[in-house]
């Protein structure tokens, strides 16, 4: 499980750090100023990263386990936007989305890495911080397989892995909440077990 969800890490990770390998081609196919690259860098970071503490509060409060997926399927539908986007704010639009999707996974993924390293959290976690890292690493990579060649519409084959990570995720919820149900269960028999 945990090489599930750090493989899902990789993915979402390679899905945001394209957007920065995207700047040439959608500075040149839309004539955008070096101010208007500059605020796609700050939606797509700000929604990404200021985001996170908002939804780990609130998952702190309820496990979600299901939001991944989801979130996993904004930021393909952002990527798909982004490919098609001749207009700005439309660009906007879909980054936002890459790094809303983005905010949503983090603090519930790392709640299933931290469950699924059972008594090796420090592994676990390591484990899961070198999923998100390669994925950031793909990025040059993926610009010379897919942005030189395809320009702004390759950035639509990201719907694939997206899609791919969220069927993952899927299967990575019902694991969880089948965990949970367990942990639930016993807790409630220890409980019962002191009444009596």
């Amino acid at each position: 499980m945990l090489f599930a969800i750090s493989l899902v890490h990789l993915l979402n990770d390679s899905i945001q750090a394209v957007i920065p390998a995207l700047l040439p081609i959608l500075e040149s196919n839309l004539a955008l100023t070096y101010t208007q690259v500059g605020i796609i860098l700050l939606i797509v970071n700000l929604t990404s990263s200021v985001l996170q503490p908002v939804v780990g509060y609130v998952s702190d409060r309820k496990s979600r386990p299901y939001m991944p997926p989801i979130a996993l399927l904004i930021s393909g539908l952002g990527m798909l936007a982004l490919a098609l986007a001749d207009q700005y704010y439309v660009v906007l639009l879909a980054v936002a989305c890459v790094g809303i999707g983005s905010a949503v996974f983090h603090p519930e993924a790392s709640r299933v890495a931290h469950h699924a390293s059972g008594p090796r959290r420090g592994l676990g976690q390591s484990i899961f911080q070198v999923g998100g890292n390669a994925g950031q690493a793909l990025a040059p990579l993926m610009t010379i397989l897919i942005f030189q060649p395809l320009g702004q519409p390759g950035a639509m084959w990201f719907l694939v892995p997206a899609a791919a990570a969220s069927a993952v995720l899927v299967y990575v919820a019902i694991w969880y909440q089948g965990q949970q149900r367990a942990r639930k269960a016993v807790q409630e028999a220890v409980a019962y077990s002191f009444k009596q």
